[in-house]
């Protein structure tokens, strides 16, 4: 399953309050050390989350967007780990990993989360 979402990052009014209803604390510790890059950050971080919902074939308001967790490796490459009814979400599609590519460019930033399924033989 593949999800894809794109945010315009200057449609983001107030990305401080965003934040606070998206965002683990873990991610808001990650794009505060962005400050010059901060309101881009926060609409990445939006565009993972709901292009997560779509891989996941879920809708807002099923999962909270805090079930979805953005991390990153030490090499900077991002990796989601889930909780909750997410993660429940990803087991009953019998996921076997998920992938995330997260793009930049000017005033729009996009996002592309796919769930891996189990290969025919498996």
């Amino acid at each position: 399953m593949i999800g894809f979402d794109l945010q315009e990052v200057d449609r983001i009014q107030d990305a401080e309050k965003l934040l606070q209803k998206i965002a683990l604390p873990s991610e808001r510790e990650y794009i505060q050390k962005f400050k010059c890059d901060f309101k881009m950050r926060v609409a990445s971080l939006w565009a993972v989350k709901e292009a997560t919902f779509k891989a996941l074939d879920l809708t807002e308001g099923e999962i909270s967007y805090k079930e979805i967790e953005l991390c990153h490796k030490e090499s900077g490459r991002p990796f989601i780990a889930l909780h909750g009814k997410a993660l429940a979400q990803f087991e009953k599609l019998n996921g076997k990993g998920i992938d995330v590519s997260i793009s930049h460019q000017k005033n729009v930033v996009g996002a592309v989360v796919v769930v891996l399924e189990p290969l025919p033989n498996d």
